[in-house]
């Protein structure tokens, strides 16, 4: 590894290369900075990531012009991006994250030049760790030519197969900023209906997988209630520091992200009792499909009435992504005794719109296809759609939707 400034590491890049850039709450901040600050040496760069709950500080300049972005996650923060539907600025690639491991690599359909990560402070060992955020990154690592490592005091240094060697990494430099944050937000009085129900769903000695969002981290606090249950997903939140904590048993927790705050990560740094891994462990179906009562806890933006779920547009704008979620529903229909959950609020916040419809939007996408949707849950009850007919699927929804939309939705068939 050589030691240089973030300027000198931006420097380093080809133009015309393939940067992939870390998402959830590894934001290399200082990498950012200097990138924008630099950008304008760029004539045809091309950057792409997944989901950044932090911020995307490489936008601020030149996009377009520069470089164009690519990404498989897209978040509310990049809407306008998509409502403009540049495709000189934006793309959006249709994946699951199970796919990267065929979609990144050499020669692939995004064949990764420069891969930038945010790690820990070198270690004894002679490596660095990916602390909260290992997900993708070692695949991004192993095939690209130029590794850039924004080394944090602050990154916690967590247990699994988070360690990187040091003869790994091309550019590395020191940057000592906060991690980013990612606040779930405070549930509303419907969420709390939705979470008992979802907890009435989950039994004893499950392996449960969990979307993001308030309703997932209230129910991961809670679910130290319930005896001998086990973690095991792609991204964990704020709330699990309550369940080991709570917890009357000595649970496994196997994880490839982390979002929450300064108190989540203090926790995480140096427990061997929660499991950091990849890609290739957290969204592999077949491998989870394996564990007992596996629970896959997610939601989404509307469900029609014949149990079609669009978790990633609104209308024809995208604003997520398929994400994780098919491989986990996927594992829980494999599991013995698994259970898949949609959970989501009966309309939208302002009660304006029902979230079950009789049709999605138009421009909508299907994230999910309805002879793969279990269990649906709103505030009114859980729907349970698993072998049911068309007309019971119908009837199952309108039962769970909310009262001032059910006339108008049962009149639609």
């Amino acid at each position: 590894m050589k030691v240089v400034a973030p300027e000198a590491a931006v420097a380093a890049i080809p133009d015309g290369s393939t940067v992939m850039l870390p998402g959830a709450c590894a934001e290399p901040r200082e990498f950012y900075r200097a990138f924008s600050a630099g950008v304008e040496r760029f004539t045809n760069l091309t950057v792409a990531s997944g989901l950044s709950l932090g911020g995307y500080g490489f936008l601020e300049r030149g996009l377009g012009q520069n470089f164009r972005y690519l990404t498989w996650q897209a978040s509310p923060k990049l809407r306008p991006l998509f409502k403009e539907n540049d495709r000189r600025k934006v793309g959006f690639v249709p994946a699951r994250l199970s796919d990267l491991y065929r979609i990144v690599r050499r020669g692939g359909p995004i064949s990764p030049d420069v891969a930038v990560v945010q790690t820990s402070l070198p270690q004894p060992d002679g490596s660095v760790s990916l602390g909260i955020s290992v997900g993708p990154y070692p695949q991004y690592i192993q095939e690209a030519s130029i590794v850039i490592a924004e080394m944090n005091p602050n990154m916690p240094v967590t247990a699994g197969r988070a360690r990187v060697p040091l003869d790994r990494i091309t550019y590395g430099y020191e940057a000592a900023h906060p991690l980013a944050q990612y606040d779930t937000g405070e549930p509303e009085p419907r969420d709390e209906k939705i979470i008992e129900h979802v907890l009435g769903l989950i039994p004893e000695g499950a392996w449960v997988q969990f979307g993001i969002g308030a309703v997932p981290d209230r129910v991961l606090k809670r679910l130290c209630d319930i005896p001998e249950v086990n973690l095991f997903s792609g991204m964990l939140s704020r709330s699990l520091v309550d369940f080991l904590e709570g917890a009357r048993h000595a649970p496994k927790v196997v994880n490839g992200e982390l979002a929450g705050d300064p108190r989540l990560y203090d926790y995480c740094n140096g427990n061997a009792r929660i499991e950091m891994v990849g890609l290739d462990v957290t969204h592999n179906p077949q491998a989870l499909g394996q564990l007992p009562r596996f629970v896959s806890i997610n939601s989404s933006v509307e469900i029609d009435l014949m149990g079609q779920s669009n978790g990633e547009t609104l209308g024809p704008v995208q604003i997520s992504g398929a994400g994780g979620s098919l491989e986990y529903i996927e594992a829980a229909a494999q599991s013995e005794g698994g259970v898949s959950i949609i959970a989501l609020p009966s309309t939208t916040a302002d009660d304006a719109r029902s979230k079950i419809v009789a049709a999605l939007a138009p421009g909508s996408v299907v994230t999910t296809p309805r002879f793969c949707i279990d269990c649906v849950v709103t505030e009114y009850g859980v729907a349970r759609l698993r072998g049911k007919t068309l007309w019971q699927r119908a009837e199952a929804l309108i039962a769970i939707a909310h009262p001032k939309f059910r006339d108008e939705l049962a009149n639609s068939l």
